[in-house]
């Protein structure tokens, strides 16, 4: 878990230039069955595209 920490962080703020970065780290953490680590960046896409719209 540790290439999630300060993702982890409850004061971690992203924006949306950083979404492809994002994506990509959640979809390799789908490859790799890390589901943690995919639910992580599954909810900072989410808040991002909450934020979009």
């Amino acid at each position: 878990m540790q290439q999630t920490l300060c993702e982890s962080c409850t004061f971690f703020v992203t924006t949306i230039e950083y979404r492809p970065t994002l994506q990509a780290q959640r979809d390799d953490a789908q490859r790799k069955g890390q589901v943690g680590r995919q639910k992580i960046f599954d909810g900072l896409l989410d808040r991002l595209a909450n934020e979009a719209s």
